[in-house]
């Protein structure tokens, strides 16, 4: 029968500093912002923004106008 318990011991300065650690590239998936107008337009306007950050601010500024229309004219998701 195998023995089930393990022990845990702590690492030696020497043992942590011999580890590697890879370190990635920073990648982002660009992300679609889709405008749809509702009410004076009918249809969408896509954009590829390589930023998602940016993206949103797309769509808080989307949102901005409806809030001064005061009503619902667009529509902003990101995918």
């Amino acid at each position: 029968m195998l023995n089930s318990t393990l022990q845990k011991r702590s690492l030696s300065v020497n043992e942590i500093e011999a580890q590697t650690a890879l370190v990635l590239p920073e990648r982002e998936t660009p992300a679609v912002v889709v405008i749809g107008c509702l009410a004076v337009c009918v249809g969408q306007i896509r954009l590829r923004i390589q930023n998602v950050d940016v993206a949103t601010q797309v769509c808080a500024a989307i949102l901005n106008i409806n809030a001064i229309l005061s009503e619902q004219v667009f529509e902003c998701t990101i995918k």
